[in-house]
């Protein structure tokens, strides 16, 4: 028997590639996403002052990056035919989350940056549009990273469009018939 202050379970709708459509206008922050596309997308330089250009794109907070995880983003970025089960990403995405300020959503926004063919955000709303289940932080793991990023791209190659877009359809489409977080 629930007691008096238990909430009852939320429903939320879930994205159905065969019946639903992603045609919103996604615009955040333009100028700086631009910005943002231009200066990390296949790059080999990318600096800790990149990383929180991101971080501020995303969210503000403060961030601090190790030269080592750096290094290794600059790797990372420069190899070609790279894969999300290459395990150069689990070391670069973990290396991120344990770096101050960076969890895995603002890790995988980093990684959008630098290869938006591959690395999908991962965010509560594209999450749990595209799942029907909200995620809370403590559950965010590379596992699951992998799995929705893999989930994201599928929805691409049925949709014939790209990766960088899905999760901002997404993102929107949880935002119009999900509502809060």
């Amino acid at each position: 028997m629930p007691r008096n202050n238990d909430k009852p379970k939320r429903i939320f709708r879930m994205f159905n590639a065969d019946e639903d459509v992603l045609d919103f206008k996604f615009s955040y922050n333009e100028e700086e996403t631009a910005e943002l596309h231009a200066r990390l997308n296949g790059s080999t330089t990318i600096t800790e002052h990149d990383l929180r250009r991101v971080s501020l794109w995303k969210s503000d907070r403060v961030l601090c990056v190790s030269e080592g995880t750096l290094a290794k983003l600059n790797e990372l970025s420069a190899v070609e035919g790279l894969t999300l089960t290459d395990s150069r990403v689990k070391e670069v995405i973990d290396d991120l989350v344990l770096s101050q300020g960076i969890g895995f959503p603002m890790a995988s926004a980093i990684l959008k940056f630098i290869n938006p063919t591959l690395f999908p955000i991962i965010d509560v709303r594209a999450y749990r549009a595209l799942t029907g289940v909200q995620p809370s932080y403590a559950t965010y793991s590379y596992e699951k990273y992998i799995n929705y990023a893999e989930k994201v791209a599928d929805v691409a190659r049925r949709l014939k469009r790209p990766i960088r877009e899905i999760d901002e359809q997404l993102y929107c489409y949880d935002k119009r018939h999900n509502g809060k977080i």
